[in-house]
């Protein structure tokens, strides 16, 4: 069977993006994105390029609760912090998805119903709060999509999505679709929107141009992920309850063939157009699936042996130019190196030490750079406060930096309890920040801090991670859930 469509992929620049966030299901067969692409129009030359990250716990406004969210700009030309909302600039709570179109970057907010827009550049962390869009109550937002100069967005708890005008940054209609809305693909021509419904094992397929509904599509046992070929012939859904990718001629909108079979327990797929090529993690099966969309073939490739030794790929990126794919492992905290070529793996790239989670991974349109983002989450040993300065000593090392933040979590007393800016270093296992409260001490609980990890490709070499040697961390802190690339 030839997945190939009515014609070659021509090579292109394709910006992806990651988040890594939790991607398995849950209670509910509840499904958190972890990663998509970030479709734009062209020709704004004022465009600031940047991976942005998007963190949960991150640095809250006093009052607020621990799932506020926060996010992290980072310029892909200097590999530096170059915007940050935090405190009273948060972005809203529990962050888990982000896309950009024209140049404002939008954050889903899932449990406050909302959406977070800002246009870079801006001053770090300056007084200048995201433009807040309100959903309706209930909507659960988990997953934004962009198309006909457009914002849509999966609300898993109204099985609707709704559509944002970006002019007047409100919302304008909501489209009932299937149930438990989890992802939505755009054409990269912008005349179709696939959105996933993980609840009802179907895709419903809107027309961007009228916002309505054209078709729904049956597929495979709980769709969770999907992308579209560069030439907008083809969309593959990602089938996590029976491990098989459905692929959709968008022509008919019918599925090709029988679905592909992939490795156990599926969670996403990127698209790379010079080889033709869809990659799909399954960190269930420890392994790594290319789709040959040319010839209609799946390859799956185990990452649990050497040099991997990965027992849960979460996610992955492709270079635009085609010659390798990156694949982020949260067991390890490692980032495994696939030659296209030869469909091998053929280096490892440790990005953090025990115990960190690596969250999401994405690569750069000019294939120089990935961006794996983590956070260290460490046990505390003990914890006491003197006037205003809280210290803390943790049971394992880590590179604090001044001005991270920390998340702290679980500790017998719960007057510290919240996210804090780092004041003072003392040492890789202690550190203080100003606080506050009761003066007591305690012991127990965990602190997380997050950062990232940039690694170079022209020789697969960490140019800057949270080692204690060349830090990026990451200003807002927290746990970061999701990765998001313009180009």
């Amino acid at each position: 069977m030839s997945l190939k469509g009515k014609s070659i992929a021509t090579p292109a620049l394709v910006a992806v993006i990651f988040s890594l966030g939790l991607c398995c299901t849950g209670c509910g067969d509840y499904f958190r994105p972890v990663a998509n692409p970030v479709p734009l129009p062209g020709g704004d030359p004022q465009r600031t390029r940047h991976a942005l990250v998007v963190s949960k716990n991150g640095l809250c406004p006093t009052g607020t609760t621990m799932d506020c969210g926060t996010a992290v700009a980072i310029d892909v030309s200097g590999d530096t912090a170059v915007a940050y909302f935090t405190g009273v600039n948060a972005v809203g709570r529990n962050p888990v998805h982000a896309t950009n179109l024209s140049g404002t970057d939008y954050v889903v907010n899932r449990d406050d119903n909302s959406l977070s827009s800002f246009l870079l550049p801006v001053v770090p962390n300056s007084l200048n709060p995201p433009s807040v869009i309100t959903l309706p109550a209930g909507a659960t937002p988990v997953f934004a999509a962009v198309a006909q100069n457009k914002v849509f967005v999966a609300e898993s708890g109204r099985n609707s999505v709704a559509v944002v005008n970006p002019v007047t940054n409100s919302l304008a209609q909501e489209i009932p679709v299937g149930s438990n809305p989890v992802a939505l693909v755009a054409t990269p021509d912008g005349t179709q929107l696939y959105c996933l419904n993980q609840g009802d094992s179907t895709v419903t397929v809107i027309l961007p141009a009228n916002n309505t509904v054209f078709k729904t599509i049956t597929v495979g046992t709980s769709p969770v992920w999907g992308t579209a070929s560069s030439d907008s012939t083809r969309v593959f859904v990602v089938n996590q309850g029976d491990s098989t990718v459905s692929v959709i001629d968008t022509a008919s909108d019918t599925v090709v063939g029988p679905p592909l079979p992939v490795g156990a327990g599926p969670n996403y797929i990127v698209y790379e157009p010079i080889l033709n090529r869809a990659y799909v993690t399954s960190p269930a099966g420890h392994g790594l699936s290319i789709i040959d969309n040319n010839m209609g073939t799946v390859q799956t490739v185990s990452t649990a042996g050497a040099p991997c030794n990965a027992l849960s790929p979460i996610s992955v990126t492709a270079l635009a130019d085609g010659t390798r794919a990156y694949v982020a492992d949260q067991t390890t905290n490692n980032v495994c190196v696939l030659n296209t070529a030869s469909n091998t793996f053929t280096k490892v790239i440790p990005v953090g030490t025990a115990p960190t989670t690596t969250a999401a991974i994405a690569s750069d349109s000019d294939s120089t750079r990935v961006y794996a983002a983590s956070s260290a989450t460490l046990p505390i040993a003990s914890i006491s406060r003197s006037g205003n300065v809280v210290t803390v000593a943790t049971s394992g090392s880590n590179a604090f930096a001044v001005g991270q933040t920390v998340v702290i979590a679980g500790v017998a007393d719960t007057t510290y309890d919240g996210s804090f800016a780092i004041a003072t270093v003392i040492s890789s296992t202690q550190f203080t920040y100003p606080q506050s409260g009761a003066n007591s001490a305690s012991s127990g609980g965990t602190a997380t801090v997050g950062y990232v990890a940039i690694i170079q490709t022209s020789d697969d070499t960490l140019v800057k991670q949270n080692d204690g040697t060349t830090p990026l961390t990451i200003p807002t802190g927290g746990t970061p859930t999701f990765i998001a690339m313009t180009p």
